[in-house]
């Protein structure tokens, strides 16, 4: 991977002449690569949503995970009394198992008093959300890019690209192909909704299309409570678009949003302290603060990486040590790692678009980082980078985009190709592994089994 300096050219940034537009069209791969910044929207949007199709098709023959939270995320009694208004109301003002997320639970109520526990069903809404996801990600990176003053169709490859990542890429395939994550992929879907209206209301300010902003918060809450840092990613959204930070109206029109993500941010707290039970005494609250912290740093760094190299990918990732117990030596490595990159790296993370791709990971991903404790068992979770990896698959694309300035350009794009490939086919093998309780945990055990010959042969 090319380094960029402060010297290089922003790669979302650079004229029309340097890009793939001046490459001779006997380079077939360079060929393809250039079309799609000439695709209409509708027609790109048709092409992604074949080939999520094409790789997830599986899951609509997948069961529930019925020893694995399916059994009372989605099989229970507000689920099964349908849509009576005293149901509805228990929905909308009662934590569940330290959770609220009734626009989730309304999901569950429609599709039960239509099709019943019917798995079929359940899956299709599921994976037709994440089809829309992967549109509305597409969409609002190519608009997002142009009214930033970027080029149409270097923005059209790069948002392309992002989104092809999140159609082919296994570390997504929990929320989708799991029913009881249903809340990240609609949460998302809201979430997305939501940053698209509000690039519409940059385009024209009108209270229809704030209030439009505001629903979509609101409805994105309901189903997740990760929506919280909603208005922090509306101002990375000014800061790209070129709004000054110093008008004042920039941050008046956020005052309703933020007093909002308190409230939402309160309510969460209490749905977690109204959970009480020995799962969240023993879970990642037990852990002093400076344990809490290093965590961080490796949920952090695992994240980021994975989204990069996506390897030794499992359902389930437990704490490596137990309440009270010191920290393994290697764990120590990970905020040196870390520091280290933001030192090193400083003049690559302040070009703006990097900055973006890196800023949209890390605030999306921030709340899952247990520095704030909360009550979880698994020190790491792939549902929760669904929407953070957004930004690591733009940042790829953007480094693609630079790459094809340089003679290399046709390794590049064949490697991005194959990258891809190998992704998908991936993810289509995960998607069977999400079949039933005992297909998941036949990997885990296998997983295991490996990790341990590995470790005998390392005495050996």
């Amino acid at each position: 991977m090319p380094m960029i300096t402060r010297n290089s050219p922003d790669p979302a940034a650079m004229p029309p002449s340097s890009t793939v537009s001046a490459v001779p069209r006997s380079q077939p791969v360079l060929v393809v690569y250039e079309k799609l910044g000439t695709l209409k929207k509708p027609v790109a949007a048709l092409i992604l949503t074949s080939i999520a199709l094409l790789i997830y098709w599986p899951v609509l023959f997948n069961q529930f995970q019925l020893y694995w939270d399916d059994h009372w995320v989605v099989m229970n009694e507000y689920t099964e009394k349908g849509l009576a208004l005293p149901n509805l109301w228990k929905v909308l003002t009662e934590f569940y198992h330290g959770q609220y997320a009734p626009v989730n639970e309304f999901s569950y109520i429609i599709l039960y008093s239509l099709f019943g526990y019917s798995p079929f069903w359940f899956h299709l809404v599921g994976l037709c959300v994440h089809l829309a996801n992967i549109c509305l990600i597409f969409y609002f990176i190519d608009r997002l890019q142009q009214m930033a003053g970027i080029e149409q169709e270097k923005a059209r490859r790069i948002a392309f690209f992002t989104a092809l990542l999140m159609a082919v890429h296994p570390f997504l395939v929990e929320s989708v192909a799991w029913v009881s994550a249903s809340k990240i992929i609609l949460y998302v879907l809201f979430y997305l909704i939501g940053l698209n209206a509000y690039l519409s209301y940059l385009g024209k300010r009108t209270a229809g299309k704030y209030g439009l902003v505001l629903l979509c918060f609101v409805l994105s809450f309901g189903a997740k409570e990760q929506a919280v840092v909603f208005p922090v990613c509306l101002l990375l959204v000014d800061y790209v678009t070129g709004r000054s930070m110093k008008d004042g109206k920039v941050w008046q029109e956020k005052i309703p949003l933020f007093l909002l993500a308190l409230c939402f941010g309160l309510l969460s707290i209490v749905s977690q302290e109204a959970h009480h039970s020995k799962f969240r005494e023993n879970a990642d609250n037990s852990y002093p603060f400076y344990q809490n912290v290093v965590f961080a740093f490796y949920c952090l760094t695992e994240y980021l990486s994975k989204c990069f190299l996506p390897i030794n990918l499992t359902y389930l990732y437990p704490f490596p040590i137990r309440a009270g117990e010191s920290l393994p030596l290697r764990f120590w490595m990970y905020p040196g790692l870390v520091l280290l990159a933001v030192v090193l790296l400083r003049d690559f993370w302040k070009q703006k678009w990097v900055f973006f791709g890196i800023a949209f990971f890390f605030i999306h991903i921030a709340v899952t980082l247990h520095i704030i404790p909360i009550s979880r068992f698994t020190i790491i979770a792939d549902r929760y980078v669904y929407l953070s990896a957004a930004g690591a698959f733009f940042l790829t694309a953007i480094l693609l985009e630079y790459a094809i300035t340089k003679p290399y350009r046709a390794w590049a794009i064949t490697g991005a190709m194959l990258y891809c490939l190998v992704l998908g086919v991936y993810t289509h093998q995960r998607v069977r592994v999400w079949y039933n309780s005992d297909t998941l945990k036949k990997e885990m055990h296998e997983l295991l089994h490996q990790q341990q010959q590995g470790i005998q042969q390392v005495k050996k």
